[in-house]
């Protein structure tokens, strides 16, 4: 029973298939059955009610002529072929005088008198005596059972507008019900025969519509088992074609985001590696100096004040590290958000050309501006942020670039389709980025062997990057070994009417 039960649950989806179509082909046969044995029934009747009636007209009509021709010798043969169809058929045939006729048939051509007959005949008689062809059944008394009675009205002379009789003829229904019955059996052997044979192709139409189901379990299956590969589907214009190509999608899907959860993985331990190997140098020099300190190895002020200026650099570089990394983990993290406002670019490089000046000072570098006149070039963005992201790339612009030399930074402003944008390049003319290393210099960590880069801790580029994405901006670089290197920045202008609603 158990193996049964997990037999079922395994197989579901076909047995409920496979039930629904089984209850709807037993209603439907049900109704149909119930519909066609009432129609079977009702023209048995009706046919037998008309076969009859066309009888009774025959007989009254023969019975009509006779009486005209005044032939009884020809009425007694002919009342004997009616008893043989009366045993034949088990019907009574009854012809009758209208006794309230001006010219009622004579008691030579009847074989019934009114004084034998039921009230119900009666009924029918006196629909017939007034010219009308009449019927009725229900159960009789005298036969015990339920009877059917027809009535034809009898018309000695064709001018006659009254009756002379009547024809009569009474069958037992419960005799012709047998027929009906065997109508009905043979009505409910073909349901059942048809039910049969509808169960055998419902069987096979529930496997054939739970197979599309099984593939795509074998799919999801698939999929859990960390299978995203792509899948032959035929027919994608189909409903379950349109259902396999979403698990297609998903597998897709699912397949970029392992692919990207692999690559986290990979840049995270990437990323703790080379925190830890960012962190381990000054802290083991740090660990050097307090240690030749603490066993009195160092004597003398001066070597003692030079121990603690290179503590306290490391301790610098450590805090510059760590504040970089806070930076870029907020600037990498999707819940942070900016607060915005309308700043002005020219404000901007106004105080970054300032402290660049001051970073250059000591090489003698000048930093130039080629900025538009009259036009504030505003965009929606974090001043702060914006002026460290210039800065970055100043800072190492001033550190890369040969002594004496300049910096140029310039601000164009180009009407496009999608609006005004602003375009921002700062080019230094020193040493230059090497083809190899230009595709990774913004990637976390990326130094360089230059002796101008030994402070670095490899993340401003990366932050620059960062806070150029969060204005909706780009950031692009190129560079020639030897001649120098452009940083090439893209915004979005922000309009007056966006600035004073902002403000507003």
């Amino acid at each position: 029973m158990k193996r049964l039960i997990r037999i079922f649950r395994r197989n579901d989806i076909v047995i409920r298939i496979y039930l629904s179509f089984i209850v709807v082909l037993a209603v439907t046969v049900a109704l149909i059955g119930i519909i066609f044995m009432r129609l079977y029934e009702t023209n048995y009747m009706r046919s037998y009610t008309k076969t009859l009636s066309r009888q009774c007209s025959v007989i009254a009509g023969r019975v009509g002529k006779l009486a005209q021709k005044d032939r009884k010798a020809r009425f007694s043969k002919y009342s004997a072929d009616i008893d043989e169809l009366q045993r034949a058929d088990e019907i009574d045939v009854w012809i009758v005088s209208n006794e309230k006729a001006a010219k009622p048939l004579t008691q030579d051509y009847t074989n019934a008198d009114t004084e034998s007959l039921t009230d119900e005949m009666y009924d029918v008689l006196d629909q017939a005596f007034q010219g009308q062809t009449a019927h009725s059944s229900n159960f009789d008394k005298v036969y015990g059972m339920v009877i059917l009675r027809i009535a034809t009205p009898i018309y000695v002379d064709e001018n006659d507008k009254e009756a002379a009789g009547a024809v009569m003829m009474v069958s037992m229904l419960d005799r012709q019900q047998m027929g009906v019955s065997q109508g009905k059996y043979l009505l409910t052997l073909s349901a059942l025969l048809a039910m049969l044979i509808s169960c055998i192709i419902a069987l096979g139409a529930s496997q054939y519509l739970s197979r599309p189901i099984a593939r795509i379990r074998k799919d999801i299956l698939r999929l859990v088992d960390g299978d995203y590969s792509d899948q032959n589907i035929v027919r994608r214009d189909t409903q379950l074609g349109q259902l396999e190509s979403a698990l297609d999608e998903l597998a897709g899907r699912l397949r970029q985001i392992n692919e990207e959860r692999e690559n986290l993985d990979r840049v995270r331990q990437d990323f703790f590696a080379n925190v830890s190997h960012e962190l381990r140098t000054p802290i083991t020099v740090m660990r050097g100096y307090s240690e030749a300190l603490a066993d009195g190895v160092v004597t003398g002020k001066e070597q003692e004040q030079e121990y603690y200026q290179r503590m306290v650099q490391e301790c610098q570089g450590m805090e510059r590290l760590v504040g970089d990394l806070f930076v870029l983990s907020k600037m990498q993290n999707p819940d942070f958000e900016i607060e915005k406002e309308p700043v002005s670019l020219i404000q901007i490089f106004g105080d970054v050309v300032r402290h660049g000046r001051i970073l250059g000072k000591e090489k003698g570098i000048d930093l130039v501006m080629d900025m538009p006149d009259n036009e504030p070039c505003l965009i929606m963005g974090d001043y702060d942020r914006l002026r460290q992201m210039f800065l970055i790339i100043v800072d190492n612009a001033v550190k890369f670039s040969e002594e004496n030399s300049r910096i140029e930074i310039s601000l164009t402003r180009k009407e496009q389709d999608n609006g005004v944008q602003l375009f921002v390049q700062i080019t230094d003319h020193g040493i230059g980025i090497s083809e190899e290393q230009l595709p990774y210099i913004f990637e976390k960590f990326y130094t360089s062997k230059l002796r101008q880069n030994q402070n670095g801790t490899g993340l401003g580029l990366m932050i620059a990057k960062q806070i150029a994405k969060r204005h909706d901006g780009d950031i692009s670089v190129e560079s020639t070994p030897g001649e120098g290197t452009t940083f090439s920045f893209v915004f979005t202008e922000c309009s007056v009417e966006d600035a004073e609603a902002q403000s507003m």
